[in-house]
């Protein structure tokens, strides 16, 4: 079989892991879902300056954000990180399968969830709280995709300094958190606020920024293009790191 045929195979069994494990979906479908029902539903629709979306639609956008990066960085740091501790990754790396369709496979799994949680995401704004579909769709469609590839490369960088499986939802999370709270995804921040300066050398704010303006109407295409070249850059540095330090196998205790 040739590489595309085993990644496609790779990718069907990472589908089958995820949904036959419900737990896994709960952080990256219902925590969205449920924080945009609630904070959505009580914050009203006052609008933002300096946009044309509305608070709560604005939200459905940063939940979609959210969602996107728990489903790239997170489980792909974590679900990684306790593969190689339970000696998977070894056992994977002395088959005859490629290192790129393993990744790969894993990588297409993840894009199939962001798509899923993209359409649930969309169509509770869309009844729930007037937000049109994209006005840009090109640039919805192409931030999305960069922004698989951006985190998805994050979250094979963070396993190198994961040190077990126990330690790493604390230590994945706990750079995860902080950089989505100042990036404005609970919150609009204005772009000139002291939070927000710091968080633009971060690439979770132009993601924000990028898919906020597909959403947006207005004259042009809606792309973001500075946006995207910082979380591209971020990518490649990042998957540059994962393939000169990834590990395969756990360290030795």
């Amino acid at each position: 079989m040739n590489d595309l045929l085993i990644t496609r195979d790779q990718v069907r069994y990472e589908q089958k892991s995820y949904w036959r494990n419900p737990m896994a979906a709960v952080f990256t479908f219902m925590f969205p879902v449920v924080f945009l029902l609630v904070v959505g539903t009580s914050a009203g629709d006052s609008k933002i300056p300096d946009s044309t979306l509305r608070y709560n639609q604005y939200l459905v956008v940063a939940m979609l954000v959210f969602g996107l990066i728990a489903a790239s960085y997170t489980n792909l740091g974590i679900t990684l990180s306790i593969r190689r501790d339970s000696g998977v990754l070894k056992r994977m790396r002395g088959t005859p399968i490629a290192a790129a369709s393993y990744v790969g496979g894993i990588i297409g799994s993840v894009i199939i969830n962001v798509i899923l949680l993209t359409g649930l995401v969309v169509a509770i704004g869309m009844a729930g709280y007037h937000l049109h579909v994209p006005y840009h769709p090109a640039a919805a469609a192409l931030t999305l995709l960069v922004g698989v590839i951006c985190f998805s490369a994050l979250g094979l960088a963070v396993t190198v300094i994961v040190p077990n499986a126990e330690a790493a939802p604390a230590i994945i999370n706990g750079i995860y958190f902080p950089v989505v709270f100042i990036s404005g995804v609970f919150y609009p921040i204005a772009n000139s606020s002291i939070l927000s300066r710091i968080a633009t050398y971060f690439p979770v704010r132009h993601m924000v920024n990028g898919l906020v303006g597909a959403f947006e109407g207005g004259p042009g295409s809606g792309l973001k293009v500075w946006d995207l070249l910082v979380m591209l850059a971020w990518g490649v540095a990042a998957l540059a790191f994962a393939l000169s330090r990834f590990r395969w196998e756990p360290r030795h205790r």
